[in-house]
């Protein structure tokens, strides 16, 4: 037996030594396997609280004998929404807010003057549907509310309806605002830099929406207000939007103004979002400067135009990425103000056109490669297919790896998981990394 233990042993040997050689000399990029997708958070961008939470910890809004004279309790619950954000600005100890029936919202509300909350980084307060519930609460929201100096909060679980929104950070800052799981249909006729969350004024910064399905009340041509969005913020410094669905808004999805450099470099991460379009019409909109640091729109589907405009950022020459997105329509990179620079474009499917700094005189400085591309490319005034535009870009050498064509998408287009290239489509392994072009569609939209 001895000899063929040796024999097996040396097999072994140089079965391992053969695929150590192979790891080294070709570089295989291994991926994980069965890897379980999670949802992001982090202490920034807290997903719920696993434990279950003291009663003491907690407050009651809405349901049987709701009255704002009472206590809260479980029992003895608060009848308003401005009432019960009152009582949460004003704690230092309980920080869980349940919203235990239907509740609508007929007055503006500000909650400046009504004190910092118990929000901390340890511990978010939290706003969320009660558990008890069988199907969420709604908030219905005929009057805007302002969350105006309150830090540390996380907004849970409910529904969303009526023609305004939450703004956050008005006046003072309001920074560390996470919400998830929400559902919101908007009516009305929207308004200027309108949304159901609006993060302003350099003052709501770390401002993260994961996991939420909006759908706003049309578009243009039918009377609503064209800066109205589903998500809109100005000069965010940090921010996550992800595995979000937005639709029915002229720009479902708003970001714009340059973020603050008193903040610290930027880190903005648009990611494995879903926008279908529900009307013609909707374009996803990015018309701000971020100023050092990452800003990286990936792993999303714009079923709509994308316009992104000022854009690049004179001070990250690597920081600005636009990839593994999945464009149903035209990718537009704009002037604006001014240019977009130094952005990296690549892994995407852009189904109709490809847009440099069209109709203007700047030169172009961003770089693409690796699309599939179904459309032409615009660069200032003029127009070019793909082989051109390779012999005569700016600069020199774009898109060599980039391919023409249409992407056979898996049939019927029905979810995001629809958008998957088909064996046979030409972007089926062709990306930059070895993947297929496009949008990791397994990850995108809302997971539950």
């Amino acid at each position: 037996m001895k000899p063929l233990i040796k024999l097996i042993t040396f097999l072994l040997l140089s079965l391992s030594l053969f695929l150590i050689s192979c790891l080294k000399e070709d570089k295989i990029d291994l991926e994980p396997i069965d890897e379980e997708f999670r949802i992001y958070s982090d202490k920034n961008y807290p997903s719920i609280p696993s434990h279950e939470i003291a009663i003491s910890n907690q407050r009651f809004l809405g349901g049987a004998n709701a009255n704002d004279d009472n206590n809260g309790s479980k029992d003895a619950p608060w009848a308003t929404f401005d009432k019960a954000l009152q009582e949460l600005a004003a704690s230092s100890t309980w920080y869980c807010l349940n919203i235990a029936s239907d509740i609508t919202v007929n007055s503006f509300i500000d909650t400046k003057f009504y004190g910092p909350g118990p929000g901390k980084p340890s511990q978010f307060a939290y706003i969320r549907s009660a558990p008890s519930l069988s199907t969420p609460a709604k908030l219905t929201l005929n009057a805007r509310v302002e969350i105006d100096g309150q830090e540390n909060w996380l907004w849970y679980g409910f529904e969303m309806t009526g023609s305004e929104g939450i703004n956050l950070g008005e006046d003072t800052p309001t920074n560390h605002h996470t919400i998830r799981n929400v559902v919101g249909k908007m009516t009305g006729s929207g308004g200027d830099n309108h949304g159901f969350f609006q993060a302003l004024n350099y003052n709501s910064d770390y401002f993260g929406i994961f996991n939420c399905n909006f759908t706003g009340p049309g578009v243009i041509s039918d009377g609503v207000h064209g800066n109205t969005a589903a998500i809109i913020a100005f000069r965010v410094t940090h921010m996550r939007i992800e595995n979000n669905v937005i639709t029915n808004a002229p720009r479902p999805l708003y970001y714009k103004h340059s973020n603050q450099s008193i903040n610290g470099p930027a880190d903005i991460h648009i990611k494995y979002n879903y926008q279908p379009e529900t009307s013609t019409g909707e374009s996803c909109f990015f018309a701000g400067k971020a100023e050092g640091g990452v800003f990286e729109i990936t792993n999303n589907i714009f079923s709509s135009d994308v316009e992104i405009s000022n854009g690049g950022g004179s001070e990250q020459p690597d920081g600005h990425f636009i990839s593994h997105n999945t464009f149903l329509s035209d990718l537009k990179i704009q002037n604006g103000n001014d240019p977009v620079i130094n952005a990296t474009i690549e892994n995407n499917v852009i189904l109709g056109n490809l847009e440099l700094l069209r109709y203007k005189t700047n030169t172009n400085t961003n770089t693409s490669n690796y699309q599939l591309l179904g459309g032409n490319i615009y660069y200032q005034s003029e127009e070019y297919t793909l082989a051109q535009w390779k012999v005569n870009s700016v600069p020199d050498n774009q898109d060599l790896n980039s391919i023409a064509g249409f992407p056979r998408f898996l049939d019927p287009i029905i979810n995001p998981k629809s958008y998957e290239l088909q064996m046979n489509s030409p972007g089926k392994g062709a990306a930059s990394n070895g993947q297929d072009i496009g949008a990791r569609t397994d990850y995108v939209g809302n997971k539950f």
